[in-house]
């Protein structure tokens, strides 16, 4: 099994011909077309699972974040989370109106039926304001990020959720990485199939012999659509914090 620290293109590299017989057999692939491969592969995977990156933004003045601010590898910005900066916890959601914090507790000792129903009312404001309510827009001309409304104040604290245009394999779970490199593999077979296919006959000195090319690319193609299936049923983005 590998650890976190042999993940590398490299090594990737190496485990992909290694897979496909080399040592063995010839295996007539450079490393420019494995690394063709591995690219194509990385692409895929970033469209359907990708890789999210939180990163903590102190607001300025403008209600304009750039891009600069968040990160050098954003693709798209997902999400963000507000915080008052410097508000008690209670209310710490004043931006958005609601002058309760619905996730201080309500009930305990004392509690009168008017607070608890109080309490039920801004839960459901809670809820409405994090899960509809839009409160950023993220610019893929300009590459900024414009928070809204207005009275988001400066040296407000904001986590910034974003997809990276880099994909990280030390952050890949075991599973992950295991189908990503078998992906890889079947992705670096159709380049070597295409190659057999080109010469499917060839001479020698005790007759002429065929290739393996059509019977290559059929396997190669049955492989990742097997793969591109499972990448499907695992597509959340995987996300770790950074900053």
């Amino acid at each position: 099994m590998w650890d976190n620290n042999s993940r590398s293109r490299t090594e990737l590299r190496s485990w992909i011909k290694r897979s496909l017989g080399h040592g063995v057999i010839d295996v007539e692939l450079t490393d420019d077309q494995l690394d063709d491969a591995i690219r194509s592969a990385e692409e895929y995977w970033m469209q359907w699972i990708g890789a999210t990156k939180q990163v903590l933004v102190t607001k300025s003045s403008s209600q304009a974040i750039p891009e600069s601010d968040i990160g050098d590898d954003v693709d798209d910005v997902v999400d963000v989370y507000f915080e008052a900066s410097g508000d008690a916890i209670g209310n710490m959601y004043a931006w958005a109106d609601v002058e309760y914090n619905p996730m201080q507790p309500a009930y305990g000792t004392g509690v009168s039926l008017g607070e608890i129903v109080q309490y039920q009312q801004y839960r459901k404001d809670y809820q409405r304001i994090l899960s509809s309510d839009k409160d950023w827009h993220w610019s893929r001309e300009t590459r900024e990020l414009t928070l809204s409304p207005t009275s988001v104040p400066s040296g407000a604290v904001v986590v910034v959720v974003y997809r990276s245009r880099n994909m990280d394999y030390t952050y890949m779970k075991n599973y992950e990485w295991n189908l990503f490199r078998e992906y890889a593999q079947a992705k670096a077979m159709r380049r070597l199939a295409t190659i057999r296919m080109k010469f499917s006959d060839k001479p020698s000195a005790g007759g002429g012999f065929s290739m393996d090319g059509d019977a290559m690319w059929a396997n190669a193609e049955a492989m990742e659509l097997q793969i591109e299936e499972k990448m499907k049923e695992i597509q959340g983005p995987i996300g770790f914090f950074v900053g």
